[in-house]
């Protein structure tokens, strides 16, 4: 085998093999989205237990006014003498809600701790050990003598 065939079979092969794992639609690739999408759904599923906390919560604050002199007195600090006023507001067609980053994009920066190595980093490491595996296999195939008689059948 000469050196640049010996020298393509290593390429294909590295390629193959990237291709497989580490580019965007490889293996790596999906394991990250799969682990991102658990910690999305798990995020979703305490934000509708929350939600739902709260909604009761509302409700019962809105239709009874022991709770809401109880609360009121728990968070501010009021005695038992006070009186609560509740008074009715206007909904505003202008208020929204205010929109938190998932924990997931606010970790995703560089600072946090990564329990894996990046995947940029391992793209880096894999196709630098390739061209030097590619390169070595070529210019050692090259350095050997040659082996086999040259003879043409004519």
């Amino acid at each position: 085998m000469t050196p640049t065939k010996a020298s393509l079979l290593v390429t294909y092969i590295c390629a193959g093999l990237y291709l497989g794992l580490l580019s965007e639609s490889g293996i790596a690739e999906r394991m990250r989205l799969e682990k991102e999408l658990q910690n999305l759904n798990a995020e979703v599923e305490r934000l509708v237990v929350e939600n739902q906390g709260l909604e009761e919560k509302e409700r019962r604050l809105k239709n009874d006014a022991y709770a809401l002199e109880q609360e009121a007195r728990k968070y501010y600090l009021l005695s038992e003498t006070a009186h609560v006023l509740k008074f009715e507001e206007m909904p505003s067609p202008l208020t929204q809600k205010t929109k938190a980053l998932p924990a997931s994009l606010r970790t995703a920066g560089l600072g946090g701790e990564w329990k894996e190595p990046p995947l940029f980093l391992l793209r880096f490491f894999f196709i630098s050990f390739s061209v030097f595996l590619i390169l070595g296999v070529y210019f050692k195939l090259k350095r050997l003598p040659h082996t086999s008689k040259q003879e043409r059948l004519n």
